[in-house]
């Protein structure tokens, strides 16, 4: 079993975050290695060594591979990967957006053979502890905590930087005062931002400018949005508790519409993901499934895994559950959707997330 510590909320900041896959999200079509799953390797935070793996369909394993196509290492720790594309809504990302803190930077790269375009960094604080990517438009916008030692007091410095994608170049940082941004999506040209430190969602339109804030339960985390184009909004535990809340958000009337009680989660890094209208969610090293019709809860795997990453491959349902190893290869296990071990692989340092090439 996995050990428990107890940390201090500056120091579980140090923990990237998942990517979590959403039917918003644009995933990589088939690129220069195949078919097969882009592991996310957060690294150590100490050593700056986030990394990107790579699992062909043929269960291949293929290590490092952004510093053997660049010739040199990403340099920071991996907050999350974003695949996006500005063609019109398309499904299928042609660039991904790598988000560092640590090194505070976004690296834009091709999807197909993850070559980097350009890097935007944040030595002029442009940029400063990243946290999520969404795209709006032509836009980019990235949720940031700012200072860390003022992000869990009274009053942190939170941010949100735009960008503009055709140039990826900074235009400008959107204040979000006493506020840290967490969670953030785009659909019907607005913007939805998790205030991690609040109970709400701040709603931006095309402007970036601030048109909505709709409450929620406390400590919205992560946002999903569903085959019916609703927002889920995943809420952490109080302290002492380990059950937080979804909330079901219409983002054409900006309502609540449903509150979910009682869900397993992490009191922290919330681990969530959706697949064929349900919410799996990560808690205490078990995955919980959460039905969206019948709004049952249940446990889906008790196997009592070390969970750090976590990723759901939209085309079959197969799980990938990613250990958070910080000092050698991090086991990655494959599961099927009825929750049987298919096959185990070794990711990088600190496996947090998975991109699917179908």
């Amino acid at each position: 079993m996995k050990k428990m510590f107890r940390f201090s909320y500056v120091i579980l900041f140090l923990a990237g975050l998942l990517t979590a896959c959403t039917p918003s999200d644009p995933q990589p079509n088939i690129g220069k290695y195949g078919k097969g799953v882009l592991v996310v390797n957060e690294g150590n935070f100490s050593e700056k060594n986030g990394s990107l793996s790579f699992i062909k369909e043929n269960n291949e394993v293929i290590s490092d591979i952004f510093q053997t196509e660049n010739g040199v290492a990403i340099g920071g720790i991996i907050q999350s990967v974003k695949g996006y594309n500005l063609s019109n809504f398309s499904s299928v990302a042609d660039k991904f957006a790598i988000i560092t803190n640590n090194t505070d930077q976004v690296i834009f790269t091709e999807a197909n053979d993850l070559k980097v375009v350009s890097v935007l960094d944040g030595s002029a604080k442009q940029i400063e502890n990243p946290q999520a990517f969404a795209v709006l438009g032509n836009k980019g916008y990235i949720t940031n905590w700012g200072d860390i030692g003022k992000a869990f007091g009274a009053n942190p410095e939170g941010f949100i930087t735009e960008i503009d994608l055709q140039t990826r170049t900074f235009i400008r940082k959107i204040p979000t005062p006493n506020i840290r941004p967490q969670g953030i999506v785009a659909i019907n040209n607005k913007l939805y931002v998790a205030n991690n430190s609040t109970n709400t969602i701040s709603v931006y339109n095309n402007t970036g400018s601030l048109i909505q804030t709709i409450i929620v339960a406390n400590n919205p985390d992560k946002i999903l949005i569903d085959n019916q184009n609703k927002l889920w909004v995943i809420c952490l535990p109080n302290f002492g508790s380990d059950k937080g809340s979804l909330v079901r958000i219409n983002p054409f009337t900006d309502q609540t519409e449903l509150s979910i009680a009682d869900v397993p989660v992490g009191s922290f890094n919330s681990k969530i993901a959706l697949y064929n209208n349900k919410i799996y969610t990560v808690s205490k090293n078990k995955v919980y499934t959460v039905d969206l019709t019948s709004q049952l809860i249940a446990e889906f795997i008790s196997n009592d895994y070390s969970i750090y990453g976590f990723g759901i491959n939209p085309q079959n349902g197969d799980l990938y559950l990613g250990e958070g190893s910080f000092s050698q290869a991090s086991r990655i296990r494959r599961l099927s959707n009825d929750g049987t071990l298919i096959r185990e692989y070794l990711g990088g340092i600190g496996t947090n997330g998975f991109l699917f090439y179908n």
